[in-house]
């Protein structure tokens, strides 16, 4: 029979979720009855992430997308990816249980920058598996965010290294009112969750606390294809072995007022949790090297000054530090300062200029196993200087009656000087029409780039007769994103915003395997995408609003040169999102429908999926209120991660084997496992004829071969290391 390449996922999710909270608000004073608020897009909410000043959302000349806090409680999401992707647009990949990474795309590129309150959390080694920086799910704290701003498209104009396929830029609450707010929820899955908060403000200083901890105690799965789980059919349910979860959280944000032009902020951000790694659905992958623990400590200083002023300015100082532990050890360090300023010129003319020094540090990397213990690199770093200039001028053009300010232009540059690599130069050019008062039509221009993280420099790696390889002569990804689009407000009830772009990159990084498993990076390959996006907000009486919006992603890839192909990894060619919701002065209810089409059926099982999700909370006083939660109100078993790239490389072998897996053809990234187990009998050592899938043969005599199916063709069982890419050998007869 024809061989077919595997569809493995990274996700099949989930059982429905249900979640109940009691929420008190305790005051310091008695409030009134709040206003009925409708979930409305606004083009004039002012953002500060597109230009690095408050801009409105329409005159931004960017794809902005703002979710407020008022958005996140009545969603009452489980994680800060749960929030994102709940935008249009915006893919957010990961696994089935709560410990699994969780990494963000914009516009199709995982190159995202992710800030809070524009300073860098970027992890200097990078995320396994991602050319992302951050894994999202190591921010635990939601009760903190006062907004999030999201700009797709280049911006390495103005933030350099990263922000190829756009910036997430993560906003605090400042304490105002005092006020004390405890949650408490329970769910599925023995899940628990515990927030506090308190916040206040006397004699120009002012605080913001949170604590939060959460607690899972197992995950479920469906099945989404019966032959990796034996004896199942589709849409089964099984518990999930080593799913535990525990994470807790404390953030403080401190404000000091000076005068009306100057103030001082501090802030802090701790997160630590710890999580068991299931590697496959028959693996349960106990003991203690299969447990991934992460703890994060951020602190940042900064001065504000000319705050009343068209051109604000600060100065910051900040410093991350994150220590991981998964068959190993990772310390890791970033330190930095951060100087902004700016000029008002004329009426409408804004001249912007800022310098950014960071240090990027690995303080040790270390590969742990029950064979092993190595010191794979450390105490090596990275430093990165910078300065920018960015000019916002309006051109005036004649009527044939009058004078009106139609065209806004905002050239910029940035040059950063990189210790490894040197000089990259990147400007960028946006321009932005205001055809009437409520329709502005823009235009961008990009140049980005995405420098090499500590592992793609530094990783070296022996072990089990293989190595892996980093290469420090590794040049930057670059190249360009262009944007078009469009902001259209159509009555009061009802606006518009549509977007297209385009990018191609070159010296594209990434992982090269030989036939003998030996790894090293390179710079591989070219790279180029395109897409649109629609979004419709309408409000469809006092008490009801509908939100529609549809996105579209091609991305297509050339490896040294031999063609572009199609990536058929691709989560979300065609996105979908609706919602529509209900809220007066006591109820807030959404239903949120999320889908994806066009999924290739080379890499995923299904070719689409419609996801619906459940959010009501009732406030049943102005300092109490209950919340419930449905989490895949149809219990669907889905993918949100293709199989692994067709390249995946091992840490160990295994000369012995008590158990048959039934997990054929399952690769699971960033998780450290491939099976390629369905088998009736083990046989040890040689492959008679080579593996029916792969062709190895006796050059791997200390690989595992089990008998798959039929005689005479065996498939190879190996164990991967902490990047999962040598997938080409997984197939099976279908």
């Amino acid at each position: 029979m024809k061989r077919k390449k595997s569809t493995s996922t990274k996700k099949t999710w989930l059982c429905a979720m249900v979640t109940s909270t009691l929420l008190f608000q305790i005051p310091g004073v008695s409030l009134a009855e709040e206003a009925v608020k409708q979930e409305q897009f606004s083009f004039d909410e002012m953002v500060v992430t597109a230009n690095r000043v408050p801009t409105p959302v329409a005159k931004t000349a960017a794809n902005v997308t703002v979710v407020t806090k008022e958005q996140i409680e009545k969603g009452a999401f489980a994680n800060l990816g749960d929030v994102l992707r709940d935008v249009n647009g915006v893919i957010v990949t990961t696994k089935g249980f709560a410990g699994a990474n969780q990494t963000i795309r914009l516009n199709g590129d995982d190159r995202v920058l992710v800030m809070i309150d524009g300073r860098r959390i970027s992890q200097p080694q990078g995320v396994v598996g991602s050319r992302t920086s951050i894994d999202l799910n190591s921010i635990i704290s939601l009760d903190n965010i006062e907004r999030i701003e999201i700009v797709k498209g280049g911006a390495s104009a103005l933030y350099g290294s990263d922000a190829v396929g756009g910036v997430v830029n993560i906003i605090t609450r400042k304490g105002t009112e005092a006020k004390t707010t405890m949650d408490l929820s329970v769910g599925s899955w023995g899940s628990r969750n515990y927030g506090f908060s308190t916040q206040g403000s006397e004699n120009g200083f002012s605080w913001y606390i949170t604590a939060n901890k959460k607690e899972q105690d197992y995950t479920k799965y469906n099945v989404l294809n019966p032959a990796l789980t034996s004896g199942s059919s589709k849409g089964d349910s099984y518990r999930w072995p080593n799913s535990k979860y525990e994470g807790q959280g404390f953030t403080m944000r401190l404000d000091k007022t000076i005068d009306d032009n100057r103030s001082v902020t501090f802030n802090f951000e701790h997160w630590d949790d710890e999580g068991g790694q299931p590697f496959g659905v028959n693996y349960p992958s106990l003991g203690s090297l299969n447990q991934s623990a992460k703890l994060s400590n951020n602190w940042a200083l900064t001065y504000d000054f000319n705050k009343q002023k068209d051109v604000p300015g600060f100065a910051r100082i900040y410093a991350n530090y994150m220590n991981q532990g998964f068959y190993g050890t990772y310390k890791t360090r970033t330190q930095g300062f951060a100087y902004q300023t700016g000029w008002q010129l004329g009426d409408q003319h804004k001249l912007i200029t800022g310098l950014d020094w960071e240090k990027g540090e690995v303080l040790e990397n270390t590969y742990h196993d029950d064979t092993y213990d190595i010191v794979n690199y450390k105490n090596k770093s990275v430093t990165n200087t910078a300065i920018y200039l960015q000019d916002i001028f309006t051109v005036y053009l004649q009527d044939i009656f009058t004078v009106t300010d139609k065209w806004t232009m905002t050239p910029g540059v940035r040059y950063d000087h990189h210790s490894k690599f040197g000089g990259q130069t990147t400007p960028k050019v946006n321009l932005n029409y205001s055809a009437d008062s409520s329709t502005d039509i823009y235009f961008s221009y990009n140049r980005v780039f995405k420098a090499p993280n500590l592992d793609d420099l530094y990783y070296d790696l022996e072990y089990y007769g293989m190595s892996t390889k980093g290469d420090p002569n590794l040049k930057p990804e670059k190249g360009h994103v262009v944007s078009v689009g469009v902001n259209k407000k159509l009555n009061d009830n009802t606006s518009v915003t549509a977007n297209y772009f385009t990018s191609k990159l070159t010296n594209a990084i990434d992982w090269e395997y030989d036939s003998n498993f030996n790894a090293w990076a390179r710079n591989i390959a070219k790279q180029k995408k395109r897409g649109f996006e629609l979004d419709i907000h309408h409000k469809l009486s006092d008490h009801y609003y509908t939100e529609v919006g549809y996105s579209y992603v091609h991305t297509e890839n050339n490896q040294d040169n031999a063609g572009y192909l199609v990536e058929d990894k691709n989560s979300q060619p065609n996105g979908y999102r609706v919602k529509v919701g209900y809220t007066d002065t006591q109820w807030d209810v959404n239903l949120n429908g999320l889908s994806a089409t066009g999924l290739s059926t080379n890499r995923f099982i299904d070719s689409s999926y419609w996801v619906w999700n459940l959010a009501a909370n009732y406030k049943m006083t102005p300092a109490a209120s209950v919340y419930l939660n449905v989490y895949n109100l149809g219990d669907k078993a889905y993918e949100l991660t293709s199989n692994c790239t067709y390249q995946c490389y091992t840490s160990s072998y295994w000369s012995t084997i008590t158990t048959a897996w039934h997990s054929r053809g399952r690769c699971y990234p960033g998780t450290n496992i491939c099976y390629l187990a369905y088998s009736y009998a083990t046989h040890t050592g040689r492959a008679p004829g080579g593996c029916g899938a792969c062709g190895i043969r006796s050059s791997y005599a200390r690989g595992i071969w089990q008998l798959a199916g039929r005689p005479g063709n065996y498939w190879c069982v190996r164990r991967c290391g902490t990047r999962c890419r040598y997938c080409h050998c997984f197939g099976y007869d279908s």
